[in-house]
């Protein structure tokens, strides 16, 4: 069984290894293929690369600030004397930016957190939009708001514990949602 493994794997491995090769019929159409079809037909030198994301890297602590604020990356909110009881140092905003656009047709928003050290069990979040608690009660650091208004936005999250008291909460984020609408045709008079 291992070396029927080893021969398809082999065997894989050098097909991906073949050549590409690039040619022009006569009509003017560019084909491509891992065999040539004419004379004309030209190996490919090397294929672009595959397109890759990497996430931005959001430093948790910033020893070059000296505010007075030990350690905080600037729009983390210091923790207060009954988050640090419960052990929470910072939480901030990653997305959407402060005075950023966001484009939803739909008005969905994603809100990105930071929160060190990470969420406790029984601890929860909750957004503050326009000055308004969330209903909801949230676990991950990713939270999807849907159907917000057009417009001028204020952001905030916070964290509270089993007995519902606020622990922390970040500093707060202007963003502006921009909705596309379809206006329906004027009928012609």
């Amino acid at each position: 069984m291992k070396t029927i493994s080893f021969i398809i794997l082999a065997l894989a491995f050098s097909l991906a290894q073949g050549e590409i090769y690039k040619w022009v019929d006569g009509e003017g159409n560019i084909h491509y293929g891992d065999q040539p079809e004419s004379t004309k037909a030209k190996p490919m030198k090397k294929l672009p690369g595959l397109s890759t994301y990497a996430p931005p890297v959001v430093p948790e602590r910033d020893e070059a600030l000296d505010d007075g604020e030990e350690g905080l990356v600037p729009g983390q909110a210091p923790a207060t004397d009954k988050a640090a009881s419960q052990g929470y140092r910072s939480i901030s905003i990653i997305s959407p930016e402060d005075q950023g656009t966001v484009r939803s047709s739909p008005g969905n928003v994603s809100v990105f957190v930071a929160l060190a050290p990470v969420l406790r069990k029984g601890d929860y979040l909750k957004v503050i939009l326009d000055g308004t608690p969330s209903k909801e009660k949230y676990q991950s650091m990713v939270i999807n708001l849907q159907n917000v208004n057009r417009g001028e936005h204020k952001l905030a999250v916070a964290v509270y514990n089993k007995q519902g008291m606020e622990l922390l909460r970040s500093d707060t984020r202007t963003f502006f949602l921009h909705r596309t609408i379809a206006k329906p045709r004027r009928s012609p008079r």
